[in-house]
């Protein structure tokens, strides 16, 4: 990963955008071409444009963009601008193919379950691309972030799913249906898995301590 660095060089920026657009094509994929049919909210901000494309025909990623805003001002300070601009650019290269790019592709027009489980591993999978770069996508990201500089121990997956679940159920009030909060969590769970396996779960290892009393000589 890369730290908040005064100097950005060619070659990184390259990689983070290749690392962009990609984990941008997978994780839209993800949220337009299996979630939208399903009639399910995702994950964070794009869960939330999504339910305001339902509501009101919004697209979902100029209206990602602007929910960005008050969560950008608020974590700021925390995040550091290093941290923020590699986010910002993500952000706005993440909007563009939700707006632009995926909508070309077929809809999964199938079981929504088997949608709720396609969105959460082409989402986590972006998602990680990203992670792994030192950014994030914008929106809950952000606060994802700031609560992982404040409690470390915490795995990013597990935030995740915690920030993710009030736009879940907000999603089954939306479309009225408690098939769709469902459908949210299975996703959402998903997604969590693809993640820490990933960050985590390649390099993890346990460590075990047992501690016996000594043996007396007869």
């Amino acid at each position: 990963m890369m730290g908040d660095r005064d100097k950005y060089s060619p070659k990184e920026l390259g990689i983070d955008l290749l690392c962009d657009l990609v984990g941008a094509l997978l994780f839209n994929v993800g949220i337009y071409n299996f979630a939208v049919n399903a009639q399910f909210a995702p994950v964070g901000v794009s869960g939330i444009a999504l339910i305001l494309r339902y509501l009101f025909g919004l697209p979902m990623g100029i209206t990602s963009i602007v929910l960005n805003i008050p969560i950008i001002l608020v974590s700021y300070k925390l995040l550091g601008r290093g941290f923020l601009l590699r986010s910002m650019k993500s952000m706005l290269i993440f909007a563009l193919v939700l707006d632009y790019v995926v909508p070309m592709f077929p809809a999964y027009q199938g079981n929504p379950l088997y949608a709720s489980a396609c969105t959460g591993i082409f989402s986590g999978l972006g998602l990680t691309l990203v992670y792994l770069r030192n950014g994030s996508t914008g929106g809950t990201d952000f606060l994802v972030m700031a609560i992982r500089k404040i409690f470390p121990h915490l795995t990013i997956g597990k935030i995740s799913l915690v920030v993710d679940a009030v736009v879940i159920i907000a999603g089954g009030l939306v479309f009225r249906n408690v098939d769709a909060v469902i459908l949210g969590l299975v996703s959402s769970i998903v997604t969590t898995m693809v993640i820490d396996k990933i960050m985590y779960g390649l390099g993890a290892g346990k460590l075990v301590f047992v501690v016996t009393s000594p043996m007396k000589r007869r």
